[in-house]
């Protein structure tokens, strides 16, 4: 593929994407590699006619449209929890279901009423072309969608389907009329339409069963002269989504009252980061960095213009006065006396848009992230850049610690008798890669220091929350947003060694209930390939092994506009 058809590709799929979070409402909704998320959850489209669908711009639209309908107007746990094991069972009760909400599509959405029309048509055309109707079983699921399809929905059948499928309707017509008036009947309430739904599958698989004990073996449904393909694997439709951060109860947290012990904060540091690398090194990075923006394709002024729209809020700026509507103007009466005629004698308050707003990435510099530098320095770069042109105040923070396995607050506690329960037991690195009151000229280059390796040691990520959010909170603005970006759990090998596993991780937990119940700061985090959902409740997760591009970019800046 080229790399002008994966743009075309990406850019179809962020246009996707806003269009089901627009029709369902649902800002958590994502479009990516024709695979539907809620936040890191796949949405299964299971529907027959929408699988194997075209790039084409209209069969994606029919997709996504068809996607929206089903969220909108079907309980999923309701749906799951009726699914039926057996595959014909199961094709015929999930395209029912999908053709149940299509049905339901409001008046006042003619276009995706035409989408959903045509890509049924569409599919059905293919259905027929790829040899399958010339089978009896094949034949016969052919009819009953089709026949679904048009009772549902009240759509006629084309002449030529119409032909094909004639004979085949009229000789199930008596034992499936009941089933599709009941259908039709109960489309509105989904749980009496299940019912019939069932009991429709159920005969038609029981048909194709003793269909298949006397057919040969060419009759086999999934036989095709094309690549069209029934689904009949639907296990194979549920894309494995990441793993999720695993937390856990903590021994040493609740025997010391549940309030969080530091062994030592002689060694403790915050650090300018640049002033850690070499001079050299780091404009070599910058410039890596740079290049990469270039090729990335990613235009940031247009995201610039999206964070300025979605952050901003209303100043205002004094008065207008002699205006024809608004507050009266006590001043201007006498003119209204003198000229009755008068009607500019009001004032208004004069508006401007504003981005008071302040924004700060925290980087978790632990080192498992090392192998995730290049791509995520890149992110920050783009994203940071964004917000800057944006008018928004943009802070890059990261956290490591100083040593491997505590140093010398390690060391400082075996000389202090190894007293018991301790807290955290290693050097505290905090590290500035950009300040907020830096200018985006100035401070770019500290960020090239985020691909220096050697940083990256462990991670103790309540205090550096906590840190964020106090350095946020001296941001004279009205709105703060935190993004914290990490592959994983709290890890200090020291301070578990000493104290147990899951100590930091109730640190943490603490520091975010309170920082929630302040509700000065709004914290969201970005996942690096594991769903952060154990701590987070606004979280996305990315994989960095893929590219960084648009599709990626603009789920991120959903996470940071989201609780506007």
């Amino acid at each position: 593929m080229t790399r002008h058809n994966q743009t075309s590709i990406k850019k179809l799929e962020a246009v996707c994407g806003a269009l089901v979070r627009a029709l369902t409402g649902d800002a958590a909704l994502q479009w990516s590699g024709q695979t539907l998320y809620k936040g890191t959850d796949v949405v299964p489209l299971l529907a027959a006619h929408q699988s194997d669908v075209s790039l084409e711009q209209d069969d994606q639209r029919a997709l996504i449209d068809g996607a929206a309908l089903k969220l909108k107007f079907s309980d999923a746990s309701l749906h799951a929890q009726h699914a039926p094991t057996e595959p014909i069972e199961r094709l015929v009760y999930e395209l029912l279901e999908q053709l149940r909400v299509e049905a339901l599509v409001p008046t006042v959405w003619p276009g995706v009423a035409h989408n959903l029309n045509t890509r049924f048509l569409k599919w059905a055309r293919a259905f027929i072309d790829s040899g399958l109707t010339e089978t009896s079983l094949g034949l016969l699921i052919f009819t009953i969608a089709v026949s679904t399809w048009s009772r549902l929905s009240s759509h006629e059948v084309p002449d030529n389907m119409s032909d094909i499928m004639e004979a085949t309707r009229a000789n199930i017509n008596s034992d499936i009329g009941g089933y599709l008036v009941g259908l039709r009947r109960n489309r509105h309430d989904q749980t009496q339409y299940i019912e019939y739904s069932l009991a429709l599958a159920k005969w038609v698989s029981a048909a194709v069963l003793a269909a298949e004990s006397n057919a040969s073996g060419n009759q086999a449904v999934n036989k095709r002269r094309t690549g069209f393909a029934l689904p009949l694997h639907f296990e194979s439709a549920n894309i494995t989504p990441p793993p999720v951060a695993q937390g856990g109860s903590s021994r040493s947290w609740e025997s010391s009252g549940q309030q969080y012990r530091v062994f030592t904060r002689a060694y403790d540091k915050v650090v300018n980061a640049k002033r850690l690398v070499r001079l050299a090194q780091l404009l070599e990075f910058r410039e890596q960095i740079d290049q990469e923006v270039v090729q990335s394709g990613i235009n940031v002024q247009r995201l610039a213009r999206i964070f300025k729209q979605r952050l901003a809020s209303v100043k205002r700026e004094g008065w207008r006065f002699t205006q024809e509507e608004g507050y009266l103007d006590g001043s201007r009466l006498s003119q209204l006396i003198t000229d009755p005629n008068q009607h500019a004698i009001f004032k208004d308050e004069q508006p401007r848009l504003t981005n008071d707003c302040a924004v700060t990435i925290l980087i978790d510099c632990s080192g498992s992230m090392k192998a995730h530098a290049q791509p995520i320095s890149l992110m920050v770069d783009l994203i940071g850049r964004a917000l800057d042109m944006a008018g928004v105040e943009i802070e890059i923070l990261g956290f490591s610690t100083h040593a491997w396995n505590g140093g010398r607050a390690r060391r400082d506690w075996e000389r202090a008798g190894q007293p018991e329960l301790p807290g955290r037991l290693n050097e505290r690195l905090h590290m500035i890669f950009k300040a907020g009151h830096a200018s985006w000229q100035r401070g770019r280059q500290g960020i090239a220091a985020l691909r220096k390796l050697d940083l990256f040691k462990e991670g103790v990520d309540g205090e550096a929350v906590e840190w964020a959010c106090e350095r946020l909170m001296t941001r004279p603005v009205k709105r703060r947003i935190l993004m914290v970006v990490s592959d994983g759990c709290p890890m200090d090998t020291a301070t578990n060694q000493c104290n147990d596993e899951h100590y930091l991780d109730q640190h943490l937990r603490q520091v975010l209930i309170k920082q929630k119940q302040l509700g000065h700061v709004s914290i969201c985090a970005l996942g690096v390939g594991l769903d952060l959902g154990w701590f987070y409740k606004r979280r996305l997760a990315i994989d960095t092994e893929a590219t960084i591009d648009n599709t990626t970019v603009m789920s991120i800046v959903d996470l940071l506009t989201a609780n506007r």
